[in-house]
């Protein structure tokens, strides 16, 4: 008993020696060093094994030690540790096609234990058969002298006509495979090619000569990339070494950065935007930050958003040049991002369009499969209760978790999912995932206001307040729905001039939104502007193509999803004097 024992540590010592040597082997390769979070979640896994657990790690345990996700992390309605571990498969799957191996490392279906894998024998190529050498040739060549094989037509090999049959099947297979092949992919073939995001160059930040100036520009640099490279609709050139520059690539944008450093050692920094094709200066901005506010640079944040969020600087600007651009890909995604500050049925069909043909190149696409969701959701809202309301409503679910599956790292597939938790009332599920998101990518503007929508929502007015004034400041130049809540919480609160200046400050798309009329309506009634009031009020009553006597309840579930908002917007529409108090059941 005590050899058999023994015998057991010596191989699980052999395992672990194993496990950590081919945990070296992968996390250096480079595909595991293009999929950083893959490699931490895989060195989470093989340091659990080789410390001696005695069963695989939980879900809730890799989620928060290993992928960064907070103590409240609810496994239940979240699968991100199950989805990151099935993309794990898929990795060390591909390692290891593509090098021979005599052990390797596995992780089981329906678990979440690094195992080991052993080859019955070494791999090698199959050995090829030289022309004109028949095949029992090479294998006396691979087994020994001495065999010999003499073919004579009718015993061994086939006859002549029987080898013209088997050519003539081996063609009308491969014929009809290709027939085959063709009808699933024909329209890929000849659909249009997919546009890319637009390129941005980062300038290397001019500074002073002195260690810390240089210090202090690396340190703009690294925040700036950081911010910048988390959002779907710019792609980020790779840093140019000093008198190096890179030439295999042409930018669309240059971004150019200067820091100044005074004496009394703050320091301004001017950031400028340039479209490269014609050298024209699109957009800049100046910052002066106090010592406290170095060398973090969080101060920048907000002019990160603004070149690069859903609807920044370089969105616009390509869709003031193509307007009427909706082919796949990143045309596509720029239009849906102006589709959400006006919804308007014809750019939603051709978005929808859009984003089809974006997915059907790509079905892997997070952003189009989250994009698409989205607006799934919006046909939904005014056809709830029908049958494409239902069929409506069941696609933007299915593609919400399509889109989590493909890009759990990101966080326009992240909050897609976020979104989905809260159109099914699960504000728990809701509130756990979109804090997900907007820490995957705190620059963006979007996230944190609809997260901001959804807390007030789901009774966290504290939270969701920040959350809303977070978004002002991240960008204000198109902030829609969350500027239009931020704005109704301020009304609720007696802060009228508060919520005035929010709305006065919302650009023009934004306020044509039915959501706008309705708050604005609320803040006149609660300065003593009734008469203008109940002038929106009609207003509103003609865009939903309602009766002048229709409940507020029946106007609002129009362009209004979420019951609870629904019956806190009609009570403040009642209570302000907007229309007329709800008469008294008797």
């Amino acid at each position: 008993m005590d050899r058999a024992k023994a015998n057991k540590t010596l191989e699980a010592g052999e395992t672990d020696q194993i496990i950590a040597e081919e945990f070296e082997r992968l996390r250096e390769s480079q595909l595991f060093l293009r999929s950083p979070v893959l490699s931490r979640l895989l060195q989470y896994l093989v340091e659990h094994r080789l410390r001696g657990g005695r069963s695989a790690p939980k879900a809730y345990a890799i989620a928060t030690e290993a992928l960064g996700r907070n103590a409240d992390f609810d496994p239940a309605v979240d699968s991100y540790p199950r989805v990151m571990v099935g993309r794990l498969r898929n990795l060390l799957d591909r390692y290891y096609a593509e090098t021979p191996w005599v052990h390797r490392l596995r992780v089981p279906q329906g678990s979440y234990e690094i195992v080991v894998q052993h080859r019955t024998a070494p791999p090698a190529r199959s050995a090829a058969v030289t022309p004109g050498v028949g095949e029992d040739a090479a294998a006396a060549e691979a087994g020994g002298a001495g065999v010999t094989s003499t073919r004579h037509p009718g015993v061994g090999a086939p006859s002549s006509r029987a080898r013209w049959w088997t050519v003539l099947v081996i063609v009308a297979v491969a014929m009809l495979a290709g027939g085959w092949w063709l009808a699933g992919n024909w329209q890929r073939m000849f659909a249009p090619s997919a546009v890319p995001p637009p390129l941005l160059e980062v300038a290397i930040p001019q500074s002073g000569s002195t260690p810390v100036s240089r210090a202090l520009a690396r340190a703009l640099d690294a925040r700036l990339r950081d911010g910048l490279r988390r959002f779907d609709l710019v792609d980020l050139r790779s840093a140019v070494s000093a008198g190096k520059p890179d030439t295999t690539q042409r930018a669309d944008y240059r971004l150019d950065v200067s820091i100044v450093r005074t004496l009394a050692g703050p320091a301004d920094i001017t950031l400028v935007l340039n479209r490269v094709s014609d050298q024209r200066t699109i957009w800049s901005q100046q910052f002066h930050l106090t010592r406290d506010q170095m060398p973090g640079f969080e101060a920048i944040d907000p002019a990160i958003a603004q070149i690069a969020g859903d609807y920044g600087v370089i969105v616009r600007d390509q869709l003031a040049r193509q307007p009427e651009n909706f082919a796949p890909g990143y045309p596509c995604l720029a239009q849906f991002n102006r589709l959400r500050q006006l919804r308007d049925k014809d750019t939603a069909k051709k978005v929808d369009a859009c984003l089809r043909a974006t997915i059907f190149r790509n079905p892997r696409d997070a952003a189009a499969l989250a994009a698409l969701s989205l607006v799934r959701f919006g046909d939904w809202q005014p056809l709830r209760g029908t049958p494409a309301g239902d069929k409506a409503y069941a696609e933007a679910v299915s593609l919400a978790q399509r889109a989590y599956d493909s890009g759990a790292e990101t966080a326009a597939a992240t909050f897609a999912m976020a979104r989905a938790q809260y159109y099914a009332g699960n504000c728990r599920g809701g509130v756990g995932i979109g804090d997900a998101a907007v820490r995957l990518n705190p620059y963006d503007a979007d996230t944190a206001g609809f997260q901001g929508v959804f807390k007030i929502a789901c009774d966290q007015p504290l939270e969701g307040i920040a959350l809303l004034e977070r978004s002002l400041a991240l960008d204000a130049s198109a902030p829609g729905v969350p500027a239009v809540t931020l704005a109704f919480v301020y009304s609720q609160q007696g802060r009228q001039d508060d919520a005035l200046a929010v709305l006065d400050h919302m650009p023009s798309p934004s306020t044509m939104e039915p959501q706008y009329t309705m708050v604005r309506a609320i803040v006149f009634a609660r300065q003593g502007k009734v008469d203008e009031a109940r002038g929106l009020w009609r207003h509103l009553l003609d865009y939903t193509r309602q009766p002048q006597d229709a409940p507020p309840e029946k106007v609002l579930r129009q362009f209004m999803i979420n019951p609870a908002v629904i019956g806190r917007a009609s009570k403040a529409l009642r209570e302000s004097g907007v229309v007329a108090p709800q008469p008294v059941a008797r």
